[in-house]
């Protein structure tokens, strides 16, 4: 809070005495009459302040204003009239900017605009009006009222111009960072402004008025509003001074005169300069959120797998956004497309099709939708669903609009799902049947049943619901593993008693098992691998004939773990070997009698993965297939 004092006590005493010191020098010239002056710097200061600081400040601007009338040969009563109206053109300037959503920085042409029209042209009328009238009645006015009135209302307006915006931009740019470059490029420059206008102006090389044009120019151009501020705030004092002592040969009757149009073409030049400078913080701050929305744009597209496209029919030019590259595989700056070459890109089978639906809505000149493949530089293939309408300007068609979205994990999705239903209302089905057939039997002949038929229908229900409790387990695996939901939880297990285990709780229907190998111990999960195994031997169980055997086999190999586990059935073709392992692949047709949801294996080769280590099948010699489990690193004796 006392410091808060300070501050506002210390801003207080500046307002004052730069109003004080700007008003002495104004009223001192050569040029002024009485307290009347074309040379009136405070009432830039004065709106400045109550713009910056606030307009809690306006006694500040009223003591400044009575002592400054009060010094210079006015009586008190005729200084305290006087401070009113200049204290009154300060608030009211102020009040007008902040009501037409003036910003201190000038960088909006609607700033300099509403400057310009409240700050320098009506505002500065009250205290023309005020002091005048206020010399008038006390029998203290030396010209006749209207041209005392024009004389003090464009000292008033040529401060408001002149000095107001540079200490409205300097109080905005007070926080900036400038490099040391920008710091030595701006020295340079204000030497070079006050150089030239010091030739020009005081010199006597008023002839070649036109040597501050580039500096002019490169200051509003390269430091924007603060360069335009600062530039014509310079050339004005100088060109006043140089006009004050007759160094410029102006056309007029005074010295008073020469001062006011000198003054004028330098209020000129500060609102052009400002009106540049403000233009181009427009330009600048339009490019700056047409980035931002870009990149906001580009960053949605690449969320959704979004990109969007424009066909220029009339020149064959097709352009892309960055993401659509990216969903084709090709690097944004690989080169131009044209719609030739977008077709090559496509899936040979779906070529064909697009171009028809492409132009057909040309002929029809209607929007379309379809989906189609594209195959990428590197093989893969994506499903794309792609969207367009039709420009047209008069009666030409000119171009095509549109987007295209990458839906292949979409479509993968509903397909997993289409399997998944599938596969739940297969499998589901003959355990189901079992159990509800079992226990209608139950339910109508449990009396007539001998204990021996019993134990047999009881064996038969066990039976079906495990099936049924594996498929819901493995179903339930299936979901964790998409949501990235299963971890590994390692731990020292003897593996040959692992797979003991599992082999024995599986149901073989007479098929005998060897194990060979180990012993073996090895860090994993042991659950996980147990699921391994109990996958492999039941897929071995599908394809070997009834009595024949399977045979499982551990080998460690340095610190890795081999498992295969070997069936005597047909085998597994040489086309199927690659995808056998894909989620509800269940191989060749010819096998799609074997019953099975096509989830085992899917699951042997997650868990496989999710140990770092990766699953395979070879041919088995003398007949049938050897699923190979392989796990990396975990074989610890």
């Amino acid at each position: 809070m006392h410091r808060a004092r300070l501050r506002s006590a210390f801003w207080f005493a500046v307002v004052i005495g730069t109003y004080v010191g700007a008003a002495k020098v104004g009223i001192r010239l050569g040029v002024a009459h009485g307290v009347i002056t074309p040379v009136w710097a405070p009432s830039g200061i004065a709106l400045a302040a109550l713009v910056i600081l606030g307009l809690r400040y306006w006694p500040a601007v009223a003591i400044g204003a009575f002592v400054a009338n009060v010094t210079s040969d006015s009586s008190a009563g005729v200084a305290a009239g006087i401070a009113v109206g200049n204290t009154l053109e300060a608030v009211v300037g102020a009040a007008l900017l902040r009501r037409f959503g003036f910003r201190p920085e000038l960088d909006r042409v609607r700033s300099v605009i509403v400057l310009t029209v409240c700050g320098a042209l009506l505002s500065t009328a009250i205290a023309a009006t005020n002091g005048v009238t206020i010399l008038t009645l006390a029998d203290q006015r030396v010209d006749p009222y209207g041209t005392a009135w024009v004389l003090w209302w464009f000292g008033d307006a040529v401060g408001d111009l002149m000095v107001a915006p540079l200490l409205l931009v300097l109080s905005a740019w007070r926080r900036a960072r400038l490099t040391t470059a920008q710091l030595v490029e701006g020295a340079a420059l204000l030497a070079a402004i006050a150089g030239a206008s010091v030739v020009v102006f005081v010199a006597g090389a008023w002839r070649y008025p036109y040597l501050l044009f580039p500096p002019l120019l490169w200051a509003a151009i390269r430091f924007k509003s603060v360069g335009a501020a600062t530039a014509s705030f310079v050339v004005g004092a100088i060109g006043t001074w140089g006009a004050v002592a007759g160094k410029v040969p102006i056309g007029a009757e005074t010295a008073t005169e020469r001062v006011q149009v000198a003054q004028a073409l330098f209020a000129l030049i500060a609102v052009s300069l400002l009106v540049v400078g403000a233009t181009l913080e427009e330009r600048e701050a339009g490019s700056s959120e047409l980035f931002t929305i870009a990149s906001r744009l580009s960053e949605a597209q690449a969320l959704a797998h979004i990109g969007s496209w424009e066909w220029d029919i009339r020149r064959d030019a097709v352009t892309w956004s960055d993401e659509l590259y990216r969903i084709y595989g090709r690097e944004p700056d690989s080169g131009s497309v044209d719609y030739a070459s977008y077709l090559e890109l496509l899936h040979p089978a779906d070529r064909a099709f697009v171009d028809s639906t492409v132009q057909r809505a040309v002929e029809e000149r209607r929007p379309f939708a379809f989906e189609h493949r594209i195959v990428r530089p590197d093989g893969t293939e994506r499903v794309i669903s792609s969207r367009g309408q039709v420009i047209v300007e008069g009666d030409e068609l000119v171009a095509m609009l549109g987007t295209a979205q990458d839906i292949t994990e979409q479509r993968q999705a509903e397909r997993l799902r289409d399997d998944i239903l599938s596969a739940v209302s297969h499998e589901l089905r003959t355990p189901l049947t079992a159990v509800l057939g079992f226990a209608v039997t139950l339910e109508q002949r449990r009396n007539e049943l001998s204990d021996k038929e019993l134990g047999r229908i009881v064996a038969e229900l066990v039976g079906a619901a495990r099936r049924l409790e594996r498929l819901l387990v493995d179903l339930l695996d299936v979901e964790r593993l998409r949501r990235g939901a299963v971890d590994i939880s390692r731990g020292t297990v003897d593996v040959v008693e692992l797979v003991e285990g599992a082999v024995a709780a599986c149901e073989l229907d007479g098929r005998r098992v060897d194990i060979s190998g180990g012993p073996v111990t090895a860090e994993i999960d042991g659950a996980k691998v147990e699921r391994v195994v109990e996958n492999l031997i039941l897929n071995a169980v599908k394809h070997t004939p009834q009595e024949g055997s399977i045979h499982v086999r551990l080998d460690a190999l340095g610190d890795d773990l081999l498992l295969a586990v070997e069936d005597e059935g047909p085998g597994v073709a040489n086309e199927h070997k690659d995808n056998v392992f894909e989620m509800f692949n269940r191989g060749a047709k010819v096998l799609s009698a074997t019953p099975g949801a096509g989830i085992g294996l899917a699951l042997v080769s997650r868990f496989a993965e999710a140990h770092g280590g990766r699953s395979w099948v070879e041919d088995r010699p003398g007949g049938g297939a050897s699923f190979r489990v392989l796990l990396p690193g975990c074989v610890v004796g």
